[in-house]
């Protein structure tokens, strides 16, 4: 190894238990190369460092090194996103979506590069997502004009109308190879490389499937508890037995009547990293794509289910500031609809530095752009399936405006029991309005709604706990203030029960018609 390769090693960004030059050796005697001449880093991210190989003869390869270390690596879930590129260059069904094409892979940690790496193709092109806009300190899609805005956009919708072909499987899961090298479905991964298990034959199976998961986990974790909350865990959010059974009956419920119409039920692939980091555009043409990497945790899904915007439209409500009644549900598969300012005077004070204040207007005009964009990457991906295959039908025409219900529903049950808590009132809103419209038994009806719930469907709904509840906090609260007098404490008592039982009582008569 020359001398010039040893230094541009020392000073390469890696795991601490990568090696480097046992990298170089791998790629030299696994693709039969020449001695390699340079290293660089290509890019760095959450689940992968990839570095350029240039070799003696003037070819280069691209080395994807995991990130994970051998405790947080999924073995399982590298060889589907490996197989997943294979099937995208062998399949045929995707004309103009280039991948890598990979020569050699060691998803092990004993080999001489300490680590699980991939050899594959350099892909060339321009990417997008680290533009700058000096006049409003915007980057990306955002620092684009409106005018390049639209035309990347409908690139994207491009991309994802090509995806969206129904493949030649028949189950739910994630792509990878058999002992003969074939293709089939094994268990479905997500980006994080967690296994849903699988595959599944169906949608009712797979959310099935997970809910019995969260009851095994219920079985093995909390058999034991000391205390009535779930988790003292400060990443997880507070739940007791009670609620987490009454949101796992709801949702459980519920799963029948989120099972989509027919026509958005084809399998198709999922790309869930669809965002311009990952994509590679022609470096003279903003609106021809000519690269696609990053494919680790793609999915045979239904077509329903992929109906997610690419990362650069999306936005939440909190960026680039919460605004005073407009709440943020905290989706990751829906996006927040930025649509208007506010009473801009509520915004919070942000500042650079010592009297350098941010115009929070310039990112919320920007968020306002996304909404648009949003709607013409609907449109565009709509025009793009019926002028390249005939696809006439008005239900998947509407696609990205009917998915946000079944991909809210779809993210709560694959997120573990904390989905559940965190989305407590949606599952519960849901459940009522739900009981409350779809009595005449058309459950294959398409389900959709408000962005955002502004009312709830449990007042009609008469919960008598409410006597044990308010017990209960007017006895911890007598706990914290002992010297309370038991005179004022029983008078409360009975005031409130009083106005609960009046309340009631005018609730009913007005139901029933009488005056109150």
């Amino acid at each position: 190894m020359s001398k010039d390769l040893e230094l541009q090693i020392s000073t390469l960004r890696k795991s601490r238990w990568v090696n480097l030059s046992g990298l170089v050796d791998c790629a030299t005697k696994r693709l039969s190369k020449p001695t390699c001449q340079s290293i660089q880093l290509l890019g760095r991210g959450s689940y992968n460092t990839v570095y350029k190989l240039v070799f003696a003869d003037d070819t280069e390869i691209a080395a994807s090194v995991s990130a994970h270390d051998d405790e947080d690596f999924n073995p399982q879930a590298k060889m589907s996103e490996i197989a997943t590129m294979q099937f995208v260059r062998a399949s045929g069904l995707y004309p103009g979506i280039l991948v890598p094409q990979v020569h050699a892979w060691d998803i092990t940690f004993s080999n001489p590069a300490g680590a699980p790496y991939v050899f594959m193709d350099v892909i060339h092109g321009r990417k997008l997502d680290s533009l700058t806009n000096d006049d409003n300190k915007l980057c990306g899609l955002d620092g684009m004009s409106d005018v390049q805005q639209l035309a990347v956009t409908k690139a994207l919708a491009k991309l994802q109308s090509t995806l969206s072909v129904p493949v030649p499987f028949g189950t739910i899961g994630s792509i990878t190879l058999n002992d003969e090298g074939g293709f089939i479905i094994g268990p479905l991964f997500t980006i994080t490389q967690n296994n849903l298990g699988g595959p599944y034959q169906s949608l009712t199976d797979l959310w099935k499937a997970r809910l019995e998961h969260e009851i095994l986990h219920a079985l093995r974790e909390w058999s034991r508890l000391e205390t009535e909350q779930l988790s003292q865990s400060l990443s997880e959010p507070k739940c007791t037995p009670r609620k987490f059974s009454e949101l796992f009956q709801l949702l459980s419920s519920l799963i029948p009547h989120f099972v989509p119409p027919s026509s958005y039920l084809p399998l198709v692939l999922y790309h869930p990293d669809l965002a311009l980091r990952n994509i590679f555009f022609d470096p003279i043409d903003d609106t021809k794509i000519v690269g696609l990497i990053d494919w680790g945790g793609a999915q045979i899904l239904p077509l329903m289910l992929t109906a997610k915007f690419p990362d650069d439209l999306n936005s939440i409500g909190e960026d680039p500031c919460e605004r005073p009644g407009i709440p943020d549900e905290g989706w990751n598969a829906v996006p927040h609809d930025w649509t208007s300012f506010g009473d801009t005077s509520k915004w919070p004070n942000v500042f650079r530095g010592p009297n350098d204040q941010v115009d929070l207007t310039i990112r919320a005009s920007a968020m306002i752009k996304r909404y648009y964009l949003r709607q013409h990457f609907g449109v565009c991906f709509a025009q793009e399936n019926h002028d390249r295959c005939g696809d006439n039908n008005l239900g998947r025409a509407m696609l990205f405006a009917h998915a946000p219900y079944y991909l809210k529903f779809h993210e709560i049950i694959t997120g573990g029991w904390t989905s559940l808590v965190d989305h407590a009132e949606w599952i519960r809103e849901t459940y009522w309005r739900l009981n409350a419209i779809k009595q005449d038994g058309r459950s294959a009806a398409l389900i959709v709604g408000p962005n955002v719930y502004r009312s709830s469907m449990e007042k009609p709904v008469f919960d008598l706990n409410i006597f044990e509840e308010q017990f209960s906090e007017d006895v911890q609260d007598g706990e914290q203030e002992k010297d309370m007098n038991v005179d004022t404490f029983v008078i409360s008592r009975y005031c409130f029960t009083t106005l609960v039982l009046l309340n009631l009582a005018a609730t009913f008569a007005m139901k029933l018609g009488y005056p109150t």
